[in-house]
């Protein structure tokens, strides 16, 4: 897959062609080692419980029933066409908190809202949206909160597990995205694969959900409000990372379109009779994509073009087996299907409690389902400390009062490392200040 790999190789082919251009042997014996092990070049710089054509997809699931009464309860006399372009926000919602694992993105931003206040994140947005496309924005963003929390726990680690036995052997029944990051990647996408192979998707919705939009100033001002951090202070181009990422999702859907008629045509058949290769394939070229929404977005460099090739020639075996695609096994499968009804229960009953007043999210770990301690996951621990090392000196006097009680509650327990015990010191000692 093209466009994955793309995403999958964005930062090393950036760091490559630097490497090249000051040290070049260096850097040769370094491709030779790359290619070898290419498998690494497959894995983005993290992994989600859906893709964003699930996460989406959720949103569009309660749409009716639920997210357009909250907007019209919210904003009476809102038209049909506002209300249109409020979906488009809902969807950009739906996978904001994944927008910093795309190229011209920043893993930081992301890391943050899958692992530190991120019930507290989406709250916020909810709370302060002040039109109609900021609160649909906030409510897709609770539908990510939902996905997440979710679709990990009980079906992501758990079907790594059941597709493949030598992890289980070692990690057990469920397998965090730490612990085996290639085969989370690839058990998510093939998660897609069975939902487009559902049948479920016309070309119509495949282009809405590329149309994404983005409420950039409630999103900046929840995150000020939760973090203490400007997106100016983590984004160099914020515009240039919601471009990349929009272009990125408009490459991934053909292809999981592609690749569901190549390994699911019975299945697919069985749905939809009658059904045709065309009718079924997603296609959107890059030039469409141009015309339509601009060519101001990062595109893969000549390293990174070089790195697709040599996926393409290499066979799959040996120590390119981890980029092989692998099927769902039925059991997974079923996890999936379950999962994905929880899911859309769980955010239909959130956004219940929006509607009554009564949100109350807990700030959880996405990866695990459960509240972010530290020792518990090891891209919670390296985020929070991240974090400490940003509101160090200056930033730390403008933190809310709920963070910085948020971070100490973190470290409550286990043995933190000593670097991070000074940090806390200081945080401490400012805290004392503030309150005198």
């Amino acid at each position: 897959m093209e466009g994955l790999r793309d995403q999958a190789t964005a930062e090393l082919a950036e760091l490559a062609e630097k490497a090249f251009a000051q040290r070049p042997r260096r850097a040769l014996r370094l491709l030779l080692g790359v290619i070898v092990l290419a498998a690494s070049f497959a894995v983005p710089q993290r992994a989600w419980a859906y893709s964003v054509l699930a996460h989406e997809a959720n949103v569009d699931a309660v749409w009716d029933s639920a997210i357009q009464p909250l907007l019209q309860r919210r904003f009476p006399g809102i038209t049909r066409q506002q209300l249109l372009d409020a979906r488009a926000y809902a969807y950009g919602g739906s996978v904001i908190q994944d927008l910093g694992y795309y190229p011209s993105g920043n893993k930081f931003f992301s890391n943050l809202l899958h692992y530190v206040r991120t019930g507290d994140f989406v709250e916020t947005m909810i709370r302060d949206a002040q039109n109609a496309d900021e609160y649909a924005f906030a409510l897709g963003a609770l539908a990510h909160y939902a996905a997440d929390n979710t679709g990990h726990p009980e079906a992501v680690n758990r079907a790594v597990a059941l597709m493949f036995p030598k992890l289980r052997a070692k990690y057990g029944d469920r397998i965090t995205y730490v612990q085996a990051r290639a085969e989370h990647v690839l058990v998510e996408f093939s998660f897609d694969i069975v939902q487009v192979a559902s049948g479920s998707y016309m070309p119509e919705t495949y282009h809405s959900f590329i149309g994404f939009q983005v409420a950039k100033p409630v999103l900046e001002r929840a995150f000020r409000d939760t973090y203490a951090l400007e997106m100016k202070d983590v984004f160099g181009d914020e515009d240039l990372a919601i471009s990349t990422y929009r272009y990125a999702v408009s490459q991934i859907i053909p292809e999981l379109t592609r690749a569901a008629w190549r390994d699911k045509h019975d299945e697919i058949a069985r749905l939809v009779p009658g059904v045709t290769e065309d009718r079924f394939v997603f296609r959107y070229t890059r030039q469409q994509y141009d015309r339509e929404f601009g060519a101001t977005y990062r595109k893969p460099g000549l390293f990174a073009r070089f790195l697709g090739i040599v996926y393409r020639v290499l066979p799959k075996i040996g120590p390119l087996k981890p980029l092989s695609f692998k099927a769902p096994t039925a059991e997974a499968e079923k996890l999936f299907t379950e999962s994905l009804e929880d899911t859309r229960a769980r955010y239909t009953a959130l956004l219940a409690s929006v509607g009554s007043g009564r949100l109350n999210l807990a700030n959880t770990d996405f990866d695990t389902g459960r509240p972010s301690t530290y020792g518990e996951y090891k891209l919670a621990d390296e985020t929070y400390a991240d974090l400490l090392k940003k509101l160090e000196g200056q930033k730390v006097a403008k933190a809310p009062r709920e963070l910085l009680t948020n971070i100490r509650a973190f470290y409550t327990r286990g043995s933190v490392p000593k670097k991070v015990q000074r940090r806390l010191a200081a945080l401490n000692d400012d805290g004392q200040r503030r309150n005198r």
